[in-house]
Order: structure tokens, then sequence, then C-alpha cells
């Protein structure tokens, strides 16, 4: 995976840094220029941004249930890890049902459940069985990453308590917070005014999650058919990311630095697992 070689690793570091120090002294100038909070691109965001997840979860159970192992503790292990990824991937759907109703949430629910299946379909009969392991490691890349990631992001929200653009502006007292600033103050403050939701600006969970999608690019190892189109995976990967994390900033959501840092936290994490479980080991692995 040439995105976790040294070199592309310093540059999105570097890109990542010249944002936050953007952020630092414009965030709540920058949201102030882009927020239109009724955004039908903002919307469609808030709803499909997370998708990433299902299809992680879909994917990785895949492979896991192509790859058993003939040892019963050792199948039944990744059985179970095969289960939980459907499981968590079908936290995909969260949004639309929690922001759409009626006949749209079923529609959108329906979608998101078929690309869902349809990528179980395609990596479950097109992935290459000669090395197992090689295919369980895989799996166990993206399963670990989203699942450490998803943990991290929700233990820095909680004690952050940034309260979000939008409150900012529409709730009377409530004073704009910098990133680097950590307590639950204002929450406290505000308590039975703004949902604790409200204070969950830092880091974007929507725009972690959206980095997901890049662990998807190591199926090129596992996939004849997506080996040599790694360039076209990272590129449709970082235009989705990208898109998400600038729809978030427009509804109102979230800050320049709020976007940035969740990204930050899933290429590292990401970085580290893929690190650990060497998924850019060439050595075939039987």
């Amino acid at each position: 995976m040439k995105l976790l070689q040294k070199r592309n690793i310093m540059i999105v570091y570097a890109v990542a840094a010249v944002l936050i120090l953007i952020g630092t002294f414009f965030d709540f100038s920058l949201s102030s220029l882009v927020v239109h909070e009724d955004s039908i691109f903002g919307k469609f965001f808030l709803l499909f941004g997370q998708f990433p997840v299902m299809l992680c979860g879909f994917s990785a159970s895949a492979m896991l249930l192509k790859s058993l192992p003939e040892e019963k503790t050792e199948k039944l292990i990744f059985q179970v890890l095969a289960a939980g990824g459907i499981l968590g991937g079908l936290i995909g759907v969260k949004e639309v049902i929690e922001n759409a109703s009626g006949l749209m949430m079923i529609v959108y629910s329906l979608i998101e459940l078929l690309i869902a299946g349809a990528m179980f379909w395609f990596v479950y009969n097109t992935c290459d069985t000669s090395s197992p392991r090689r295919l369980r490691r895989t799996a166990l890349f993206i399963l670990f990453t989203v699942l450490i990631t998803t943990a991290a992001v929700v233990f820095i929200k909680i004690p952050w308590g940034r309260p979000r653009y939008r409150s900012v502006i529409d709730v009377q007292g409530l004073e704009y917070q910098p990133w680097y600033m950590i307590g639950k103050s204002a929450r406290d403050a505000f308590e039975g005014v703004l949902d604790h939701d409200e204070f969950k600006s830092f880091p974007s969970g929507h725009t972690a999650s959206a980095a997901y999608i890049l662990t998807l690019i190591t199926l090129k190892n596992v996939i004849p058919a997506l080996r040599g189109q790694e360039k076209i995976l990272t590129i449709a990967g970082f235009v989705w990311i990208i898109l998400t994390a600038i729809a978030r900033i427009v509804s109102g959501a979230h800050f320049l630095t709020d976007v940035t840092f969740g990204f930050l936290i899933t290429f590292t994490i990401m970085w580290a697992v893929g690190s650990y479980l060497k998924i850019n080991r060439r050595k075939k692995v039987q």
C-alpha cells in the first residue's frame, strides 16, 4: 500500500499540519463564510458520509469467511469476527435512520444495504484464496482500523466538549471554543438547553469514518481484478473524504480543525495497524 510508505505519510502529515495551522486562527471565520445548514450537499453527506463503515465491515467479513482455518477454535474465532464485521457495518445506516423518515428512510437504507451486499458478493467471489493468511491479515487490518478509530474518536469527543458552530451561532451566550481548549464547562452551563451531541464537534466522527475507505485500497492485494488500480482507488478515497469533510463544515456541524483531526486519527491508526500486521509485506504468505 503505497499510501503508507514513508514519503507519502510525510506528505499527508505536512498537509494536515498546514490545515490545522489555518484552522487554529481562522476556524470560526471560515465556517462563517461557507455554512449553509439547509444545503443538500451537507444533508447528503450527513446521511451517507459514514457509509464506508458498512463497506469495510462487509468486505472484511467476506474475506474472513472465504479464508476460514481448519482448526475448530481458530475457525470459530474468525466466524465471530466475520459476524462482528457485518453487525458493525450496519452502523452505517445509523445516520439514515436518525435523520431521514418515512419512505425515504426505507429507500436510503435499502440502497446502502444493496450496495454493501454487492460489495460482500464481489469480495467473496473474486478474492484470491491461494494465500488464506493474506486474506485474514487484510481483513483484520480493515476491522481493527475501524474498531480502534471508532473507540478513539468517542473517547476524545466526550471530554473535549467543543460546541458545534451551529450552536454557537444559534444559542445566546455560548462562546466559540478553539480546538486546543479542553473541558466540559460550556456543556455543563447549557445543560437542559442543548443536547450533549452539540458539544461533540471535536473531532469529526463523520470524517474519521469517511477515511475508513482508505483501508479498502488493500483489496488490491487480494483481488486480482484490482491489481494495478491503487492510484485510482487512492484518488477516489480522498475525493470521498474531502467531500465529506467539506460537507460537515458547510452544515455547521464541524470546523476545519475538527475534520482535519478526524481524518488524522483514522490515518494514524491505519498506519499503526498496517505496520503491526505488516500489510505492505510483499512476501507471499501461504
